[in-house]
């Protein structure tokens, strides 16, 4: 059995390593730290995230919502991407997803530090370019694998898991 496994898979086109490691590895714990912070400790995330909004008790369900939200990301991330690990097409439509959620939160961002302090790294404190380095770094990377930068090309067309081309 493990020989007809091996085979099967050396014919499917591998995710770079550093894909797996920043997607399956990384973001994964991104994600739940920020679940964690969140869930527990939503004031903290607030005034990290959002200096301008004053947290209140009323907020609470919303944390509660966003933490829903990244433990969502970090399952897909960690459990949805290893158990498709060589299946390009599962990859991207997970990232997609990932990657809509990327730009809604970052948009999140700008708005509530304007657009002059988002994207002047001199303004950022500390925790503003925790943030934003550890939000932009993965989506970008989302945006890499998306646009097919660094991926193996198998003849113009793309295996799916199962290891059938698609064009």
């Amino acid at each position: 059995m493990s020989s007809s496994s091996s085979s099967s898979s050396s014919s499917r086109p591998a995710i770079p390593g550093p894909y797996r490691v920043l997607f399956t590895t990384l973001e994964p714990l991104l994600a739940t730290g920020g679940a964690v912070q969140a869930f527990f400790f939503p004031s903290s995330l607030l005034a990290a995230t959002m200096p301008s909004v004053t947290y209140s008790p009323s907020l609470a369900p919303l944390f509660t919502q966003m933490t829903g939200a990244w433990l969502m990301l970090a399952f897909h991330d960690a459990v949805t991407l290893r158990s498709g690990s060589a299946d390009v097409r599962a990859w991207r439509h997970t990232l997609a997803a990932s990657a809509i959620s990327d730009v809604f939160y970052s948009a999140a961002l700008v708005q509530s530090m304007g657009v002059a302090r988002f994207f002047n790294p001199l303004r950022w404190d500390l925790m503003t370019a925790v943030t934003v380095v550890t939000t932009l770094g993965p989506f970008l990377g989302k945006l890499c694998f998306l646009a097919g930068v660094g991926l193996p090309k198998a003849g113009g067309a793309a295996e799916t898991g199962d290891g059938r081309k698609t064009k």
